[in-house]
């Protein structure tokens, strides 16, 4: 068949072949780069707010006022979207707010143009000190997250307070984060005061728990029982109990799942530990 084809030519064959060559190239991003700066929106949002330029509506604030941009504060918030869009065109562009103080405002506001907290000392202080937890700047700022629904905000009061817990003030960031939805807050609470039981116990914030927030004992011994399943090595959170731990040599009975005479099973959990040294389960608390 090849010899009778039109591929030989005087008894020759020729085949003619392409070969590529690549040379290496040399990857110019590699060599040159141009920087990105960070985003500066930020910067411009807060000058327009520092300078109240074209501002359309003013908080009055115990007196003090504060000037802002109503597309702006709605873009943010739908809570100030509703208030401040859904009453009549010639409503009064003065609105008097009485649930917040002006240093608060100042702080939501600062968030609301920049996405970021003033970092001052005030923002910043630690619960540590005399000051309750209650009326530290980021509690309070933490309620005002709740109330106009910024999440952001909410989780960044969220991280602040959650540097401050001890045992003596894990019962109330434990009360603050479950009234203002800050759920992150609250399960790390929940965590430490089932880890460290009996001194969380013996603190007067447990006192302030006891009496103010009875449902969440209940989700605080669901924590306990899933730690304790948790529990791989180490000392268990019982174990604190038998052995007095940290009760200054008060000791402490503990009861578990006793039938009453209807059969319902309940468990005592909350432990009075008075100054005689006899555990008082007179008030425990009962589930059933």
């Amino acid at each position: 068949m090849l010899e009778t084809s039109d591929f030989l030519k005087d008894d020759c064959l020729k085949i003619n072949c392409t070969v590529g060559v690549v040379v290496s190239a040399i990857d110019c991003s590699r060599l040159y780069a141009i920087k990105v700066p960070e985003s500066d929106i930020g910067d411009h949002f807060g000058m327009l707010l520092e300078n109240e330029e074209n501002s359309d509506v003013i908080f009055n604030v115990a007196g003090e006022k504060f000037h802002a941009h109503k597309l702006v504060l709605a873009a943010r918030s739908p809570i100030f979207e509703a208030q401040l869009f859904s009453g009549p065109d010639d409503a009064s562009n003065e609105i008097f707010l009485q649930d917040v103080e002006p240093v608060v405002f100042k702080a939501l506001l600062h968030f609301i143009y920049r996405d970021t907290l003033n970092e001052d000392d005030e923002l910043l202080a630690s619960t540590s000190t005399s000051t309750s937890v209650c009326d530290t700047l980021a509690a309070k700022l933490l309620a005002a997250a709740d109330k106009y629904e910024l999440g952001r905000l909410r989780l960044m009061c969220e991280s602040l307070l959650c540097k401050d817990i001890s045992v003596n003030s894990v019962a109330k960031i434990l009360a603050l984060a479950d009234h203002y939805h800050a759920m992150e807050l609250k399960a790390v609470c929940l965590k430490f005061a089932a880890e460290n039981l009996v001194a969380v116990m013996r603190s007067d914030g447990f006192e302030y728990l006891k009496e103010n927030c009875p449902l969440l004992q209940s989700e605080l011994l669901k924590t306990v029982v899933g730690c304790e399943e948790e529990a791989s090595a180490g000392k268990s959170v019982w174990a604190q109990f038998s052995d007095g731990d940290d009760t200054n040599g008060r000791s402490v009975r503990q009861q578990i799942w006793e039938a009453n005479n209807g059969g319902d099973i309940n468990q005592n959990l909350w432990v009075q530990l008075p100054d005689d040294g006899a555990a008082d389960t007179g008030n425990a608390m009962q589930l059933d």
